[in-house]
């Protein structure tokens, strides 16, 4: 059987995002973005994996620390929307008190 890494991640995030709905849509470009940059590795894990150097334990422990990386350059993600959400949240209250304080 043939195993094609970047079409197995392209049909599993796709899914994921299917189920998560327009919450996934809203990071799904990232999420993207972060497994092509892991596809490399991820391929070579799996062709490893296929050609039994490596045993079900080996590739689990391996596959949990690609998990760690992606998931952190996500947090990055997710800190850097927080940091717009509060830049916009702060500007429009900004905007409300000097408005406020012009009507006086």
């Amino acid at each position: 059987m043939e195993f094609n890494i970047a079409k197995t991640l392209q049909d599993v995030s796709g899914q994921v995002m299917s189920d998560m709905g327009e919450a996934g849509s809203s990071f799904a470009g990232e999420l993207g973005k972060a497994f092509a940059e892991k596809e490399q590795s991820l391929a070579e894990l799996s062709n490893a994996y296929l050609q039994g150097e490596l045993d079900e334990d080996d590739l689990k422990f391996e596959l949990a620390r690609e998990q760690k990386v992606i998931e952190a350059q996500l947090i990055t993600l997710e800190i850097a929307a927080k940091a717009a959400i509060q830049k916009a949240v702060n500007s429009v209250m900004e905007g409300l008190t000097s408005t406020l304080k012009g009507a006086l």
